[in-house]
């Protein structure tokens, strides 16, 4: 089982790591040695941890600088990651999105309370649903689906004595 402490390690060492360089390497592109040094760091954080892949994009005023993948995409039948492929990161997003939407929040650019039809119009009962609804994961829709589903038994008023005999 892949340490997530060391992933987690790695992923704070290459964000103090870009935070030091210094103004003459922040260019168009990042210097050989950064390069370098994220490619040991990621190296060293597949090994240590036993994750099998990573990928790392550095963002520079908007533009993508630095763009790579390490370890295996899959390990049967062995294929090497790739900058391009898109991973199942199934629920590891939620912390982050959460607490980008607590970020937006301190900085006034939203409420928890607000609707979620201000943002996704479109979405079903996104009158009556909230931001904060969403991140308690007490809206009412299930998970992600390929298309915008709720399903009717989630729409039900239900006692807690009926979710225990269920």
């Amino acid at each position: 089982m892949p340490d997530a402490r060391g992933l987690f390690r790695f992923v704070i060492i290459v964000l103090i790591l870009l935070s030091s360089i210094s103004l003459a390497n922040a260019q168009a592109e990042l210097s050989p040695d950064v390069r370098s040094k994220i490619d040991k760091l990621a190296t060293d954080a597949l090994s240590s941890s036993g994750v099998p892949s990573a990928s790392v994009a550095v963002v520079k005023d908007g533009k993508i600088v630095y763009l790579k993948a390490y370890g295996s995409a899959r390990l049967e039948p062995t294929t090497p990651a790739t900058s391009e492929m898109r991973y199942s990161i199934g629920s590891i997003s939620k912390q982050f999105t959460a607490a980008a939407m607590l970020l937006l929040q301190e900085q006034g650019k939203l409420s928890l309370d607000d609707k979620v039809a201000k943002f996704v119009p479109d979405l079903t009962r996104a009158n009556e649903v909230t931001i904060r609804q969403l991140l308690s994961h007490t809206s009412g829709y299930q998970d992600y689906w390929p298309q915008d589903y709720v399903m009717p038994m989630m729409l039900q008023p239900v006692t807690s004595a009926k979710i225990l005999d269920m």
